[in-house]
């Protein structure tokens, strides 16, 4: 087989003469008289080779860079009249890498169309043929059997004649710059057809080179096209142009020594790695991910964005330190494993997101983003963590929410304050696929999700604004770099009180200010078990993402170990009072399926008992009939009522829960029948539509009673003018809805 048979191809390509010079067009290398040329007798395994592009090259970058209709220091573009040839030890190039690819830069779209993202890890060789370097994907996963062990194929880079420099004998040179370089876009993030985007790089030079202690790190800058629009950018005219600047590295092989593998174990408290084949069992499995953490190891260093530390000079920030909440965000996790695991300081000028062997606190300042997400680059053989970052938006410091606790005897805090009104669309954080390898975010948290919910009284600490805001900022990087650890949420955590079991949950703003920088218990028993500190799994309940819709206990931002009755019958009521007491307009319907999302998921997901409970919620004083003492009462509106009860009937009336079916027929057509005067003709439409749409024998029982029903009404008299116009419509589209019923 080829991997077999590598050695010997590599020693007779190694006899093969470079390509002429000429072959490269008319790009020279720097000339080797230069004190400062670079050293080949170091016998570092890559080496950059300053090269001077032609004059021809040079005006087309430049005339490529100006129609991409953005400034080349918005991709962070390097003067295009300078560049480097990659020097790679010959010695090396059946030895296996680390190749990884991040996305530094992406425009249009930028972070929320996948930049400071990794595209992912690939372990790879070289081999030269046919006057290229071609590289091939050589991790363990791909042998099925004694039979098959496939060669994969990643990429391909000419060659270029050796310089006259000392040493050059040792080495092998390309152009990075001029590799297939092929991508495709998640086509869902585009919002276009199910099938991959093909973008292919047309233009790109190389950046930024930097040797390292276990190979090489390096910047790509490029402009591409797709075969398909991906934007519709009011800067960026052309649809299907992109361009941006991937973070490369190349660094030697390694498997931590103290690593070992984690089975998953039944609930799946972590996240998966790579999935791997078993050689000669046809099975695909997947461990736990995690980093080589071990007692007696050196701290895993953070750094953090210099930009933070410019928001904390400013007078806006005098009263809160963020870069000191970040740090602490990061070292709480030491505390769980009992010895320092992770330390953190400011990044240096020199040091970018980018660079492979930087786990970087990336913060935007751009306060329309309001979004944090964690995203980690792993071995794909093993599931081991190599390296991580994450990302927060600048809404995450807006001071909105942020207020001093009250002093003994002074004014409440916000209590109950009313909802914010309903923030833009949040964007999808869509990302690239690099040679069919993604890596996507682990997590995505948006800071306006606890702020902008129903906030619960009390709780005040004496805390002033900046101290709260600091305990806001370390919560969410706690959150974070649970993930980069490798824990996935735990929605359940909130029902451990006093405050929650785990950081891992999303919890309401004011448990967030409690928490601050601290972790819990759950938090520490599930690190403590993934890395071998202890047998025992956590024992608290727990729940993740895939539980979300079918467990009502497994909510977001809830509280308390009887969550229906402190976070979502409040909030429900609330909401409800907003119509039958203030009464705000249908536009207000909007905040049920939002806020109040826990007693709606009750009553459909819930057992008998909780089911039933989430009912009797919605339906009090907005069910049908309504109690003829509400209807007395002058600052009841009834006609809130009406909607409510509609929008309640709407959102279950379609599948109800077994254990509520009943009840949501029987006012289903107390609406349709009007049974107590105050049903508009709006609401009994919806009804029929609702049946309608159910498609069962039962609805359709349930609008043949109610037409009968109406009926009689209508022969009865009595009726206005208008409400007998109306009724007579209403029969009609039930006549439509059972003639026939049955698509």
């Amino acid at each position: 087989m080829l991997r077999q048979l590598r050695p010997l191809l590599l020693s007779a390509a190694l006899a093969t003469p470079l390509l002429p010079l000429a072959a490269c067009g008319d790009d020279q290398v720097v000339d080797t008289g230069d004190p400062d040329a670079p050293d080949l007798l170091s016998g570092a395994d890559f080496v950059a080779i300053p090269r001077e592009v032609s004059r021809t090259e040079a005006a087309e970058r430049q005339r490529q860079l100006e129609e991409a209709g953005t400034p080349a220091t918005r991709l962070r573009a390097a003067p295009p009249s300078t560049g480097f040839y990659l020097a790679i030890k010959k010695s090396s190039l059946s030895d296996r890498w680390f190749l990884s690819a991040f996305l530094q830069q992406w425009f249009p779209g930028q972070v929320s169309f996948g930049a400071a993202t990794s595209l992912g890890t690939r372990v790879v060789s070289f081999q030269i043929q046919n006057d290229k370097l071609f590289v091939f994907d050589a991790d363990d996963r791909h042998t099925s059997s004694d039979v098959f062990d496939p060669d994969v194929l990643v990429e391909a880079y000419p060659l270029v004649a050796a310089p006259p420099l000392p040493g050059a004998n040792q080495y092998v040179f390309i152009d990075p710059a001029a590799g297939l370089n092929r991508f495709d876009m998640l086509s869902d993030a585009f919002g276009t057809s199910g099938w991959p985007i093909r973008f292919e790089i047309e233009l790109s030079f190389m950046q930024n080179f930097r040797q390292i202690s276990d190979g090489a790190t390096f910047e790509q800058v490029f402009t591409g096209y797709a075969d398909q629009p991906i934007v519709d950018d009011p800067i960026e005219y052309n649809s299907f142009r992109g361009s941006g600047t991937l973070g490369l590295a190349l660094r030697r092989y390694k498997e931590g020594e103290h690593y070992q593998e984690v089975a998953l174990p039944p609930q799946e408290h972590y996240f998966r790695s790579d999935p791997k084949i078993v050689p000669g069992t046809g099975q695909i499995v997947q461990t736990a991910a995690h980093w080589d953490i071990h007692p007696g190891m050196q701290p895993i260093e953070w750094v953090i964005s210099p930009a933070l530390v410019g928001l904390d000079e400013s007078p806006a920030y005098a009263d809160a330190d963020l870069v000191g909440a970040v740090k602490s965000g990061v070292e709480a996790w030491n505390g769980a494993f009992g010895f320092e695991v992770f330390r953190a300081r400011v990044a240096t000028a020199s040091e970018s997101f980018g660079q492979d062997d930087k786990n970087y606190i990336i913060f935007d300042p751009d306060p329309s983003l309001g979004f944090a997400f964690a995203n980690w680059r792993t071995n794909p053989n093993t599931g081991e963590i190599r390296g991580a970052s994450v990302y927060f938006g600048g809404a995450w410091v807006d001071r909105y929410g942020f207020e001093d606790d009250p002093k003994a005897g002074g004014e409440a805090g916000l209590g109950n304050a009313p909802v914010r009104p309903a923030p833009a669309a949040r964007p999808k954080i869509a990302s690239l696929r690099w040679g069919g390898v993604s890596s996507d975010p682990l997590c995505v948290m948006h800071a306006d999700e606890t702020r902008d919910a129903l906030r619960r009284e009390g709780g005040e600490r004496n805390l002033t604004a900046g101290e709260k805001l600091e305990a806001f900022v370390a919560h969410m990087i706690v959150h974070e770099i649970g993930h980069d650890l490798g824990l996935r949420h735990n929605f359940k955590g909130s029902l451990v009180e006093p405050t929650s079991s785990s950081v891992m949950d999303y919890t309401i703003f004011e448990t967030r200010i409690e928490q601050g920088a601290t972790v819990g218990q759950y938090d520490i028993d599930a690190v403590r078990y993934l890395y071998g500190l202890s047998p025992d799994l956590p024992a608290q309940p727990f729940c993740t993402d895939d539980m979300i819709g079918l467990d009502p206990d497994c909510q977001y931002f809830d509280t308390s170990a009887d969550p229906f009755a402190v976070t979502w019958q409040p909030r429900w009521e609330l909401l409800r009072d907003y119509f039958v007491r203030w009464g705000v307009d249908a536009s207000w319907l909007e905040y049920f399926s939002s806020y109040s999302s826990g007693v709606l998921d009750y009553a459909t997901n819930g057992d008998w008992v909780q089911s039933n409970r989430a009912l009797d919620t919605m339906l009090d004083q907005v069910g049908a009939p309504l109690d003829p003492a509400l209807l007395a009462d002058p600052s009841f509106v009834a006609s809130g009522a009406d909607l409510v009860l509609a929008e309640v009937l709407r959102l279950q009336g379609a599948a109800p829960n077994g254990a509520i079916a009943a009840r949501i027929d029987a006012q289903i057509a107390a609406v349709l029948a009007n049974v107590d005067g105050v049903r508009s003709y709006a609401s009994r439409r919806a009804m029929v539509d609702v049946l309608k749409g159910r498609q069962t024998v039962e609805a359709l029982t349930t609008l043949l009673d109610a037409k009968a029903t109406i009926e009689a009404q209508l022969a009865g008299g009595g009726l206005s003018p208008a409400d007998a116009t109306q009724t007579r419509d209403l029969l009609a589209r039930i006549e439509r809805a059972t003639t026939p019923y049955f698509d």
